[in-house]
């Protein structure tokens, strides 16, 4: 079924997709974060990129979640379980109703519980709900699956940057390096759009940057140091300690450098 899904949103939607492309002022971004590797950091980095730009660079921002295995919004940011993208996509005229404000600037999204019903929402409610969201937030982050589905397919299709995240193993660098082609040769997404991310580098790491950077096809755009005391639980209850962490404060360099980008773009 999933297959048949993508399939129909490759061959038919990818066609003439414009109307899975909401109406944007050229201030309005979204930018999703992505990887086919698990493990990697993505949801941490997500959810650090949504906190610099709504804390320090005062940008209306709304944090989406798009892990449908369960991902993790619900227990980070004290979600129920009746707030969720399914409901903001099924009563989109109304989806403030299923958001939560997270404090300044910030409000989260939490992702659709059961992958069956995700895989069920078409490209035609995807450009619906994003069309009633894109004006009312600068930036939405959406922090996605591992695993290429059609509601993620037209995610990326919608979004002006794609995050890329890997560790630098070469196990992962060789997925994602995959995936990227994939992406690329099938659906037609442009590397032009690709920033990316090698997370918990260590002192000693097997490969080096150029090797890494050799393999991909593709420049590193940031190199993000392993931070072991980090603890993306603290979001929640100690928000202080993530803006402290060293894994925030490399991602927030990060954020500024792309906020910068876009400002130049606008210009």
């Amino acid at each position: 079924m999933k297959n048949k899904l993508i399939k129909n949103r490759q061959i038919n939607n990818y066609k003439d997709d414009s109307y899975c492309h909401p109406t944007k002022t050229k201030d309005k971004k979204v930018i999703s974060v992505i990887s086919n590797k698990g493990g990697v950091g993505k949801t941490s980095i997500a959810c650090c990129f949504a906190l610099s730009l709504s804390r320090e660079l005062n940008k209306k921002t709304l944090l989406l979640e798009l892990d449908c295995s369960p991902g993790d919004f619900g227990t980070l940011f004290d979600i129920t379980q009746d707030m969720s993208l399914e409901m903001a996509v099924r009563f989109n005229k109304s989806y403030k109703k299923y958001v939560k404000n997270a404090g300044k600037k910030l409000d989260v999204l939490r992702g659709v519980q059961d992958p069956i019903i995700a895989e069920n929402i078409d490209s035609m409610q995807v450009g619906d709900f994003l069309g009633s969201i894109i004006n009312d937030y600068d930036y939405i982050v959406v922090d996605t699956h591992t695993v290429l589905t059609g509601i993620l397919l037209d995610f990326i299709k919608a979004s002006d940057l794609l995050i890329m995240v890997s560790d630098p193993t070469m196990e992962s660098i060789a997925r994602v390096s995959s995936y990227l082609q994939l992406l690329n040769s099938r659906f037609q997404i442009s590397k032009n759009k690709f920033k990316f991310v090698i997370n918990k580098k260590r002192p000693f790491s097997y490969l080096k940057i150029w090797e890494i950077s050799k393999i991909i096809s593709l420049p590193i755009d940031s190199l993000i140091h392993f931070d072991r005391k980090f603890n993306k639980s603290n979001i929640l209850f100690n928000e202080p300690k993530i803006l402290r962490s060293g894994l925030f404060k490399q991602v927030s360099r990060a954020t500024r450098s792309i906020d910068a980008e876009f400002q130049d773009v606008k210009r």
